[in-house]
């Protein structure tokens, strides 16, 4: 976040989602994180504003609901090596773009869930810039991941509906590390019941499996402002998680299309107010 290469990554993909028919535009922000990324030797004197994007993309529907689809598409610095991110990251963003050009282009079922409004939001700043997580909050008061989740939910949802189509949001789909070739996804603790065994019942070509786990990741200030959400991540395949390793050599596009197909399918459900 804050990085030349990632704003041009942000144009690049409004521009993409833009010549998919999708109404877009960037949500600019600008978070105070703990430190630049660059720097070697962190202080509590070292803050700094940078920019965030988030990317969004609206496909309006006749029915009066949004569902939500999103997914953060930074990738975390390390001053160690060159991390790729092609699962952390890309594997989310890669799906979330399909997904956008493909449900502008296919007819669903009169009634169905995907005749509602489709929100495609694409996370900036969902790592945290100091090496762990909680490290930000621990040691310097500041929470320093899940920025553009939070800001995202911050300037567009109110009393549940988000203010961009003006519709009451019925689910938050968050999708993390979903490309990884030996794929194991789990619906983390938290997702919405009724939704979540919906969605298994489409689910019968990808391993998918209820969770008690509770992890934090994109979801979390959609559950502050109590909108249903299912989260969905793969929190078993990690050997390559934050390592040189996370390349394309560990991804399955076949995993990857399986899983919006599945999404697809379950966007053809009737949608029950």
């Amino acid at each position: 976040m804050g990085s030349q290469t990632q704003k041009n990554l942000a144009n690049w993909m409004e521009s993409k989602l833009n010549s998919y028919g999708l109404k877009t535009f960037q949500q600019v922000f600008y978070p105070i994180t703990v430190l630049s990324a660059l720097e070697k030797k962190p202080s509590f004197a070292q803050q700094k504003k940078i920019v965030g994007r988030n990317i969004i993309g609206l496909k309006e529907g006749p029915l009066p609901c949004t569902l939500i689809f999103a997914g953060h598409y930074d990738t975390k610095y390390f001053s160690q090596f060159s991390f790729v991110g092609a699962n952390d990251g890309g594997s989310s963003t890669a799906l979330l773009l399909e997904l956008a050009r493909v449900s502008n282009s296919s007819s669903f079922s009169e009634n169905s869930m995907g005749r509602c409004s489709l929100l495609f939001v694409f996370f900036d700043g969902e790592e945290a810039y100091l090496q762990e997580w909680q490290e930000g909050s621990f040691q310097y008061g500041i929470q320093d991941n899940l920025y553009g989740s939070r800001a995202f939910v911050q300037k567009f949802i109110k009393n549940g509906f988000d203010l961009i189509s003006r519709k009451k949001i019925s689910l938050a789909t968050i999708i993390d590390m979903v490309g990884h070739k030996d794929q194991k996804l789990f619906l983390t603790l938290g997702s919405d019941e009724k939704y979540s065994n919906l969605f298994l019942t489409y689910a019968k070509k990808i391993s998918l499996q209820k969770t008690p786990l509770q992890i934090e990741d994109d979801h979390i200030p959609f559950k502050f402002n109590h909108i249903p959400f299912l989260h969905i991540i793969d929190w078993v395949d990690l050997k390559e998680w934050h390592t040189k390793k996370d390349t394309l050599k560990i991804i399955s596009l076949d995993k990857i299309e399986i899983l919006g197909n599945t999404i697809l399918n379950f966007l053809d459900h009737t949608y029950q107010p």
